[in-house]
């Protein structure tokens, strides 16, 4: 390993070269490092998603960033939408350690996405790490970035796809996963939105479908969470509003938003999410019920 102004260079064979990542059928030959090398060795869950997430899919990646930052280290690309949603809140979580990889080199010049330098330099002061094969001083290039989702598949025990559309790169990096014999999990989404065709396939296709952080930690052979919270006990105002007003009859996603005088497509991402979680079910007709 060599060390160059803050930037920690590790070849394949060394030391600190992540040992999962060695099992892949295209490592990289060198990773550059900013932060602290050791992380990469740890247990990680990648968390990723589409760049333009709905607010089912923001609420969702940040709930499970969230809890399972406790027991596994959270690893994502750091791109817009679902990455940086993933990162900030796990990072967000008593200070813990994350690491984010992106396309292009380490040094400020080059940095991509720009807008989120300031989160890249609070992952390192935690401890964790922003990874990339490219030296500093290359520029972010179109063909860096699949190339760069067999790094995130390839560090991680397994990887959560969260919300992708039907060409997402998320889907990339969850079938590289499928070739690297890692765990592929999907949150299930609303077929009102294209956000969800590509998850939803990926379930179709055999991918495990979770409702509850709890899900990933079992199968990865981890204890289940000790918090006990549930998607339930982090709803808003408006959320519990519309649980009062399913409590007295059940109701449509247009009857809901008239009655709340909240937008439809929040609601029925809201009642998406309700219903993985089984606080609520579709009874037909597009109508919906309270379960607890």
């Amino acid at each position: 390993m060599r060390v160059s102004t803050g930037i920690s260079t590790i070849a394949l064979g060394d030391t600190l070269y992540p040992p999962l990542m060695a099992q892949i059928p295209d490592p990289p030959l060198k990773l550059f490092v900013w932060g602290d090398p050791a992380i990469l060795s740890s247990p990680a869950l990648a968390i990723v998603g589409t760049r333009k997430p709905t607010d089912y899919g923001i609420r969702a990646a940040a709930y499970f960033a969230r809890q399972l930052a406790g027991s596994l280290v959270i690893v994502s690309g750091i791109a817009y939408g679902i990455d940086t949603v993933a990162l900030a809140e796990a990072a967000g979580q008593d200070a813990r350690p994350v690491v984010a990889i992106i396309g292009s080199g380490l040094n400020r010049e080059d940095f991509y996405p720009q807008a989120n330098w300031n989160l890249a330099l609070k992952i390192v002061e935690q401890g964790g790490a922003i990874i990339s094969e490219y030296p500093p001083g290359m520029p972010p290039q179109k063909h860096h970035f699949p190339a760069r989702n067999r790094i995130i598949a390839g560090l991680s025990r397994g990887v959560l796809v969260v919300e992708g559309g039907e060409n997402s790169g998320a889907l990339i990096t969850a079938h590289l996963a499928l070739d690297y014999n890692r765990e592929v999990f999907a949150l299930a989404g609303s077929v009102f939105v294209p956000q969800a065709v590509g998850v939803n396939q990926l379930i179709r296709e055999g991918a495990g479908m979770v409702t509850h952080p709890d899900d990933i930690l079992i199968e990865l052979g981890l204890p289940p969470s000790s918090t006990g919270m549930s998607v339930a006990s982090s709803l808003s105002a408006a959320d519990n509003q519309i649980l009062q007003l399913l409590n007295e009859q059940a109701m449509s996603v247009d009857e809901i938003a008239k009655s709340t005088q909240l937008d439809s497509a929040g609601v029925s991402s809201t009642l998406t999410l309700m219903e993985i979680e089984g606080l609520v079910k579709s009874i037909g007709a597009g109508k919906f019920t309270r379960l607890r």
